[in-house]
């Protein structure tokens, strides 16, 4: 083990080991402050323009947090208009979110003009009667389907969007 109290090393040359890019950049402050010992107005202008700058970038980081959040809530309420109202004009591409099974069902609807959940169920090839019904029911909620009650059977149609 070597014993490393044997070399004593000045602050400049441990902060030089340290760091070499913080010893590169205060060099020229490190001989303002040398050429300044006896006058500290020099040292009192630096630490004035130091609060100055730190003012700046406090500045230009509270404006760029000020646009973060700009840009935050516009992309949170244009995503929660797309998902609260699909039937306006600017949503027409929204369908291409849909699940593939979902576009599957709205294109064979708007095929025959009219389904009913077990024309759906065979087409899709569900085995189970009410997994078709559940998804024409979730298409209506969503605005893309309309339902109409025909005697006992209900047909879902296509609604304009």
């Amino acid at each position: 083990m070597t014993n490393h109290d044997s070399r004593k090393l000045t602050p400049q040359a441990l902060l030089e080991q340290i760091s070499p890019e913080f010893s590169t950049l205060t060099a020229d402050l490190n001989e303002v402050m040398n050429a300044s010992k006896d006058n500290p107005m020099i040292i009192a202008a630096l630490l004035f323009k130091l609060a100055q700058e730190r003012k700046q970038t406090n500045d230009l980081l509270a404006k760029m947090e000020q646009k973060y959040d700009e840009l935050s809530f516009t992309l949170k309420s244009n995503a929660s208009s797309i998902s609260t109202n699909p039937t306006q004009p600017e949503n027409m591409h929204s369908i291409s979110l849909l699940p593939e099974q979902d576009q599957k069902i709205l294109s064979f609807i708007e095929s025959k003009t009219k389904a009913n959940a077990e024309d759906v169920r065979a087409h899709v090839g569900y085995k189970n009667p009410n997994a078709a019904s559940q998804r024409l029911n979730a298409l209506v909620k969503t605005g893309y389907l309309g339902k109409i009650q025909s005697g006992k059977k209900v047909v879902f149609v296509r609604t304009n969007q």
